[in-house]
């Protein structure tokens, strides 16, 4: 039923990862230079111009992960595809944290050793997704146990 408690997880995942998907993961200033990444591209700015290196993968991985967790929402009737979906959900979330930080590091690579740099909320969102969907999964395989107890019964 789309009222159960792991819809709202699937729901927290889904929102934000749209958040992700408009935020800014990582920045790096330096005097002459400034990289800035975000799940579209990474960006190079300096005096002279600037340059942009598309990572639009990242953008499509967040993009299929928001709309499995739409779909895991409306498949409340089949309890191990949602499961499934949820294995499938936290593998893409992995993925686009470890495209993070091979990007991260590719900018990192562009700036000199004095640079300053933070990651901001968008490298924590995947983070905080991977955790709503862990819970969701529990969520939707505690009820699969209980469907399943009760049909013992009968």
């Amino acid at each position: 039923m789309i009222q159960r408690i792991q819809t709202l997880f699937l729901g927290l995942v889904a929102f934000i990862m749209t958040l992700n998907l408009f935020s800014t993961v990582w920045k790096a200033d330096t005097a002459e230079k400034s990289i800035l990444l975000t799940p579209f591209f990474l960006s190079e700015k300096t005096i002279a111009g600037e340059e942009y290196h598309g990572v639009i993968y990242i953008a499509l991985l967040i993009i299929l992960i928001i709309i499995i967790s739409i779909f895991s929402i409306t498949r409340f009737k089949n309890r191990s595809l949602q499961l499934k979906l949820g294995l499938g959900n936290s593998v893409l979330l992995c993925l686009v944290v470890l495209a993070f930080y091979i990007v991260i590091g590719k900018g990192k690579t562009m700036i000199t050793a004095d640079a300053i740099t933070h990651y901001d909320p968008g490298f924590f969102f995947p983070l905080i997704a991977i955790v709503l969907n862990v819970v969701a999964n529990f969520f939707i395989r505690k009820d699969e146990k209980l469907v399943k107890s009760v049909d013992r019964l009968r």
